[in-house]
């Protein structure tokens, strides 16, 4: 498990044991959430393997977005630098980063739903929340996503293999909907070079970030 999907799961352990009223102090470290920026919404996104990085065909959006946990390291000023102070400074250097927001397409009325894959799935899924995306790929072609519209953008993000196996629910990721029990196949496919994979994430991990970001949850579309 990498640095930071432990620390994923570790703020998804917080927010789905601790109450939210009680968590505002400890916000600041759990979460970053970016105001007013551009950033890069992968979540509902699907992304093509190569040597072992998945690249996500991404939705350009403007608004309040969320990150945990937040990624942070020091400038060669000394400065702590944070993923929104990186997203901000891609406005004018050629890229922006992957952030979070719930996709309206998800929500009830919407033609996406959450999909939950079952205890003890293998399959790799993108892992997108802090992936650098680069402005350069939008209206253009790139491998095994096809064309990338003006409005979108392609990001980088570490393949994922679920580590934690004994829970009852696998990882999810956002399908079609109405539900389709096909979509499920990618929960135990085989990744290597060419494969299309979902962007995914540890079960629940959406809901504690919708709580943070906006502070409260929406009906959404699901698919068991």
């Amino acid at each position: 498990m990498t640095r930071r999907l432990a620390a994923l799961w570790a703020v998804l352990l917080f927010g789905l044991s601790t109450p939210f009223m009680t968590q505002t102090a400890a916000a600041e470290d759990a979460y970053a959430i970016c105001s007013n920026q551009t950033y890069a919404l992968c979540a509902a996104a699907s992304a093509f393997v190569y040597d072992d990085v998945s690249y996500a065909k991404c939705v350009i959006k403007r608004g309040d977005s969320i990150s945990a946990p937040p990624l942070s390291f020091t400038t060669r000023t000394g400065q702590t630098a944070d993923i929104c102070d990186v997203n901000a400074a891609g406005v004018r250097n050629g890229y922006m980063v992957s952030t979070f927001s719930l996709p309206l397409d998800v929500r009830q009325g919407g033609n996406k739903a959450l999909y939950t894959c079952p205890g003890g799935s293998t399959g790799s899924y993108g892992q997108c929340d802090g992936g650098i995306c680069f402005k350069s790929s939008s209206g253009k072609y790139f491998p095994g996503v096809g064309f990338v519209a003006k409005n979108q953008i392609i990001c980088s993000c570490p393949v994922t293999k679920p580590t934690v196996t004994s829970l009852p629910v696998g990882y999810q990721f956002i399908g079609p909907y109405p539900c389709q029990p096909s979509a499920l196949s990618v929960c135990n496919q085989e990744v290597g070079n060419g494969t299309i994979i979902p962007v995914g994430s540890p079960p629940g991990a959406g809901r504690v970030l919708t709580q943070a970001l906006y502070g409260h949850q929406f009906p959404i579309n699901e698919c068991q």
